[in-house]
């Protein structure tokens, strides 16, 4: 399946395709990059904020989510918000992922249900 994180009838399409709540949503989304951090950082942390909606609607209670983002500052009210509807939310930097990188993933365990 392929659509826009952007397109509201995307979760719909979305849902209809699955059938059921989703357990986990993975994003992995990132922007091209540009070359300046906080631009980038700002971009990437708006896409985890997309995917974060459609996760809200598409989630089991109990289910997990996870996004990439860069470390910048700019993701502090995602975290917010997913502390506020999941029961564990936590950052982790792959092994894969290079030090100097500022790559990491939130993960987002036990949905609570939308509010």
């Amino acid at each position: 399946m392929h659509c826009d994180i952007h397109d509201p009838d995307g979760t719909s399409a979305i849902t209809t395709e699955l059938g059921d709540p989703a357990d986990v949503v993975l994003s992995d989304m990132a922007p091209s990059a540009t070359g300046h951090a906080a631009a980038d950082h700002l971009r990437i942390v708006a896409l985890a904020e997309a995917a974060f909606s459609v996760a809200s609607e598409i989630l089991r209670p109990g289910g997990a989510f996870v996004a990439k983002v860069f470390h910048g500052g700019a993701e502090g009210a995602l975290l917010a918000q997913l502390k506020r509807v999941f029961a564990e939310v936590r950052h982790v930097k792959p092994p894969a992922s290079r030090a100097e990188s500022a790559e990491t993933y939130v993960i987002a365990k036990g949905f609570r249900g939308r509010r």
